[in-house]
């Protein structure tokens, strides 16, 4: 029924028990009798009356006008007059300054704002799926260009990174409360019994996300205005940091390979939201029709089938919403387990700048699925189970301490990685290890990381506030979307991810690179005994600079 998009009623008067059929094109004007009927379907090809319905039955010579023969509310063909209708969301409803009474088109508009709104949300998924996986991969693309020019580590392009953050993010936030105030606009000027409620909840959604982005835009600039004072420490630190990466090339085909399992997990949960959102079962439904004539009463039976959903399919979305936070750590952290892995063993175990890379990386590999593999899974729950507690929190008002709580508890993750490399423990112990390591250098430590946390985190925002501007401004422009804003804020987490499995490479580096010299401080006895007196040397004077630690005190 592809060449069939829009849904037409037998009987408008009784839209509730009509028979619906798909027809090619809603009618542009009243229709009286069935030769009006005929006309119109040889004009535009697009058949009123049911399927197989053939106009040269009107022909036929019997006692009954055709109108008595064949329009009723169960066909052949609809009841008369026909209405002239406009379409909306793919549905035949007759027009405003038509004849049609009011009570008849306020029930139309009742049906229309009947579907439950998750059904709509994810008739709007379905929808943009495609668009979404496009754009997703263009945050990849992105997020990607960005890093690798982060490998250059000059002051010229942090501040050019900045500067782009805070146009992105002003723009995107502009974006949304424009897009708010066009519907807002739209919905003033719509009759009261003509208001869609998907219209209503399109703008209750973007008013959420507009207010949302002012928040998180005040923070950006914030963080761009400390990112910009400490622009000198900034590229000394990912100077250092890039040489550890060049170190081991290989690790640039991480994220690649990060992004492709996050891009099919996408897809596939998805689909199975899909699947769940059609879960229905059919129930059969007898309409009794009597007709009556100068002659006789005719009984004309009919079973109708409705699909009504199972009560268990509710639980279905709560696992999955669950299972896609869960996965989504659980690869992420696999990243970083292998990429901590590689690059302590370069640290520890290699004698030259670019012994081993590819080597290394895919010993990191197999320790991780071989040893590993249970702590990263619990380390990634842990993140999965404190998430969505803080989200809901966070909704209640209750900020503070589920914020700080959740940053220490992936902070301590991703150090643990590193530690669980090192030492070869389990995740608990490492974690404790990792705790303890980086509170003793907290002052040292605290200036440069923040700073570095920082400037990668304007560098996620930035690749969500691009992607997510460009997938704003072309849903808007889809009139059979139900609520776009919802397909936007699913594009935008979506990218938010994506942008992470590529930047936290950095991430890995930077906690790897501070772990690694405080242990290898903590095993040498002088300057020259250490595994790489170079970074110790540039780590050290590196916070020095910055630490606010008087200078008696040990760096690490």
């Amino acid at each position: 029924m592809t060449h069939r998009p829009y849904l037409f009623n037998l009987d408008v008067s009784h839209v509730n028990e009509s028979i619906k059929i798909c027809v090619k094109q809603c009618p542009d004007k009243e229709l009286s009798v069935l030769a009006d009927l005929k006309k119109f379907y040889a004009e535009t090809g697009s058949s009123l009356c049911i399927y197989n319905f053939n106009f040269s039955q009107l022909e036929t010579n019997t006692k009954l006008s055709p109108e008595d023969q064949f329009s009723s509310p169960l066909g052949p063909c609809p009841m008369l007059p026909v209405f002239q209708s406009d379409q909306v969301l793919n549905r035949c409803v007759p027009s405003a300054n038509s004849s049609v009474p009011t009570d008849v088109l306020r029930s139309f508009y009742e049906i229309l704002n009947s579907p439950a709104a998750l059904e709509q949300l994810v008739a709007d998924l379905y929808r943009t799926w495609r668009l979404i996986f496009i754009l997703s991969f263009v945050s990849f693309m992105l997020a990607l260009v960005m890093i690798l020019l982060l490998s250059f580590a000059t002051a010229a392009i942090a501040v050019t990174f900045t500067v782009v953050v805070s146009v992105a993010s002003v723009a995107g936030t502009l974006a949304l409360w424009w897009a708010y105030l066009e519907t807002k606009w739209l919905l003033d000027e719509t009759p009261i019994e003509q208001m869609l409620e998907e219209t209503a909840t399109n703008e209750r959604w973007l008013l959420i996300l507009a207010v949302f982005a002012t928040l998180v835009t005040l923070v950006l600039l914030c963080l761009a205005a400390h990112v910009a004072k400490n622009v000198k420490t900034l590229a000394a630190l990912f100077k250092e940091a890039s040489g550890f990466i060049k170190a081991l090339p290989s690790l640039y085909l991480q994220p690649i390979i990060t992004v492709a399992v996050l891009l099919s997990l996408f897809c596939a949960w998805m689909y199975v939201v899909l699947c769940l959102a059609t879960a229905t079962t059919p129930e059969a439904r007898q309409i009794i029709l009597y007709t009556e004539d100068s002659n006789m009463t005719s009984v004309n039976k009919f079973t109708l089938l409705q699909f009504v959903e199972l009560s268990w399919v509710r639980f279905g979305w709560w696992i999955y919403l669950i299972a896609l936070v869960w996965v989504s750590e659980l690869v992420l952290s696999c990243q970083q387990m292998t990429s901590a892995g590689a690059l302590v063993d370069w640290y520890f175990l290699t004698s030259g700048r670019r012994d081993g890379g590819a080597r290394l990386l895919l010993t990191s590999v197999r320790r991780l699925v071989w040893y590993h593999l249970g702590s990263v899974a619990l380390g990634s729950l842990l993140i999965a189970l404190f998430k969505l507690p803080r989200l809901a929190l966070r909704l209640l008002g209750i900020k503070q301490k589920p914020l700080c709580y959740e940053r220490g508890l992936r902070y301590v993750n991703h150090n643990a990685y590193a530690v669980i490399a090192i030492e070869g423990i389990d995740f608990c112990p490492s974690a404790r290890v990792a705790y303890q390591t980086m509170e003793s250098n907290r002052l040292h430590l605290s200036p440069i990381n923040s700073t570095g946390d920082c400037f990668l985190f304007l560098g996620k925002c930035c690749v969500t506030a691009v992607v997510g501007c460009v997938g704003l401004l072309t849903m808007r422009q889809d009139p059979q979307l139900h609520v776009y804003a919802v397909p936007v804020l699913v594009l935008c987490v979506f990218s938010f991810y994506v942008a992470h499995s590529v930047f936290t490479l950095y991430e890995m580096a930077l906690d790897s690179l501070f772990l690694c010299v405080a242990e290898d401080q903590a095993l040498s006895v002088g300057y020259q005994a250490y595994r790489r007196p170079h970074m110790v040397q540039a780590l050290t004077t590196l916070c020095a600079k910055s630490s606010t630690q008087p200078e008696s005190q040990p760096m690490f």
